[in-house]
Parts: C-alpha cells; structure tokens; sequence
C-alpha cells in the first residue's frame, strides 16, 4: 500500500498519475461512505471518513476490516489535521477520525509521501 498526503490543490493526484503511470480509469474519487476496491488509486480518502463519521460509522474498522483489498491500492487523501481546530463539533471528530486512519494506513504501508507544491518527500520507503 502507498499512502499519499498533502494540502488540498498540492499536485497529488498529477503526481501519482505521472509517477505510477495511470489514466482516469484507474482511479477511484471518493464521494460517499464506499469506496470501489476493484480500483488502483483510492482518491479523496478524507471525503470517505467524512461520510462515514456523518454515518456514525468507524473509518478505522473498515481499514481493518478490509486490509487484504486494500494492500496494494495507493490512497490520496487531503492533510486536514493542520491550522485552526475546527469550531464544529462534526469537523472536529472529522479530523480526529482521519488522522487516526492515515496513521494505521500509514503504519501498513510500503510507502508514504508528502507532496507539498507538486514536490515529493518520502516519509517511508520498506
């Protein structure tokens, strides 16, 4: 598994496109509280544990429960654990969720980058 995070609009998902050598049909965006695991790319991971804390469900159980699919997939997701904590009680257990799941993502993972303005910085390289 890769693990992929950053600012929103940092080059991300260009990155990985151009990196990995994929096309659109390769990637999953993340609108709802499902994710397709037959995809390569799992893009917006942080818009899925925001549908599923609005569901009152555990993003961090459904990681574990699905580890054997999710092994070989690369996950992009937002860094939203930065700046001001947020004034709504919902976006702050967002938060708290989605630091939570990219830091067991992050723990299974072969790989973990940074992107910050469109540049790679490997955290973790096994």
């Amino acid at each position: 598994m890769i693990l992929v995070f950053g600012g929103a609009y940092n080059g991300k998902l260009a990155y990985v496109k151009e990196k990995y050598n994929l096309c659109d049909k390769d990637i999953f965006y993340c609108n709802s509280g499902n994710i397709n695991l037959e995809k390569k790319v799992i893009c917006g991971f942080h818009i899925f544990v925001r549908n599923m804390i609005l569901e009152n469900k555990s993003p961090v159980e459904y990681i574990k429960n699905n580890m054997d699919k999710l092994k070989d997939k690369i996950i992009i997701t937002d860094d939203i654990g930065l700046g001001i904590v947020p004034i709504e009680k919902i976006d702050r257990i967002w938060r708290d969720e989605h630091g939570k799941s990219i830091q067991y993502i992050s723990s299974k993972s072969n790989k973990v980058i940074r992107i910050f303005l469109g540049i790679e910085k490997v955290l973790k390289d096994e």
